[in-house]
């Protein structure tokens, strides 16, 4: 999720071109660092983050200036020295999640004209009333008392440094600046990824659905709500910038969860939705929404102002749900809530049934004048 908050980061950062970033190994190892477990109180890894997400409006302006893929190649070869000195952090072999090539992410079953909807693809109310039914359902039947969940914060080891050399940085939260950088995976991790992995692989394609990952995640990581976010986060997160995300095995057994006549992004839409979701629960809806909204302006401009409407839906709409979820957990509304049936039906919290006949048609007849 690269693009998101990239916006908001490149803003508030750069100020910071001017500090001193001499220290050569820490420019790149903040690239490949790997937390090996849970691990809330991480002073080094805090240190590598901040020092990563310090380069952005340079790398930015790299790439503005068209110098971008010279120093991408200048990267990669100090990586790899890197990762010799440091095997603790090379990537795990990932087999089970291949790319799958005869995957097809959609079916077109007349022209090939692709139409993003224009309504928005989930009702935020019903989404948290789905999310509360799932904990109480839980609390109820099999016992796991939900849990509110610590949030990741920078290490109090580190405060003095951090304000002394990352000063811009040092104002924002460690969430935020993981999410910008796509990297919640390297640097809070749950500990439970692996554990939905393989349940996620199970699956048939195009079967698991909000409620189904939700669920999993809350019972993986023992009614832990953050921690159960987080994972979906985390799992996806690792996945941002591989090439044909959307053919990897783990993407094929998503559903919809988008307004597109064909064509959806599933990788990108349960990316986002998951890391606004996350962010609202740790942070507030009034943030959230703030973020959210910084992060669709930065998407149109760099995609030269191209409609994104349903990710844009996402962005801002996505913060609501995880506030309103930690309302739920903090107010103990598990222990009073009615059980229904409908709320679990995808009908009741997605709105994915847009009709695209009109603006088909009238696609059709500008092609053919």
């Amino acid at each position: 999720m690269r693009s998101l908050f990239l916006l908001c980061l490149f803003i508030l950062s750069t100020g910071a071109l001017a500090q001193d970033l001499t220290l050569e190994e820490n420019k790149f190892l903040g690239y490949i660092y790997q937390q090996q477990g849970y691990q809330l109180d991480d002073p080094k890894g805090d240190i590598l983050l901040l020092w990563s997400a310090k380069q952005i409006p340079q790398t930015i302006a790299n790439h503005l200036t068209g110098k971008g893929q010279e120093l991408s190649k200048l990267r990669q070869t100090k990586i790899n020295e890197l990762l010799a000195k440091y095997p603790e952090y090379v990537p795990k072999d990932e087999s089970a999640n291949l790319i799958v090539e005869n995957y097809k992410p959609f079916d077109v079953e007349d022209e090939a004209i692709a139409l993003e909807g224009k309504k928005a693809p989930f009702r935020v109310r019903n989404v948290v009333r789905m999310f509360e039914q799932v904990i109480t359902e839980e609390y109820r039947q099999n016992g796991i008392l939900p849990v509110e969940g610590e949030v990741h914060r920078w290490s109090p080891k580190i405060k003095k440094e951090i304000h002394e050399n990352f000063v811009i940085f040092s104002r924002m939260s460690k969430l935020l600046v993981a999410l910008s950088r796509g990297a919640t995976s390297f640097y809070m991790v749950s500990g439970s990824e692996n554990e939905l992995k393989a349940y996620i692989l199970t699956r048939t394609e195009n079967s698991i659905n909000l409620e189904e990952m939700f669920r999993a995640s809350y019972r993986i990581n023992k009614g832990d709500v953050y921690l159960s976010l987080l994972t979906v986060e985390n799992v996806l997160s690792k996945y941002w910038s591989t090439p044909k995300r959307e053919l990897l095995a783990i993407t094929t057994k998503l559903k919809d969860i988008t307004n597109f006549n064909y064509q959806a992004d599933k990788f990108g839409a349960w990316y986002h939705l998951f890391g606004v979701m996350l962010y609202g629960y740790a942070e507030g809806v009034i943030p959230s929404k703030t973020v959210g909204n910084l992060e669709t302006l930065g998407s149109l401009i760099l995609s030269r102002f191209q409609e994104e409407r349903q990710e844009s839906y996402i962005n801002n709409r996505g913060g609501a749900i995880g506030g309103g979820l930690r309302k739920f957990i903090q107010k103990k509304g598990y222990e009073t809530l009615a059980i229904n049936a409908a709320v679990l039906q995808e009908a009741f919290y997605m709105n994915l049934d847009e009709d695209f006949t009109k603006r088909l048609e009238k696609e059709k007849k500008k092609k053919k004048d």
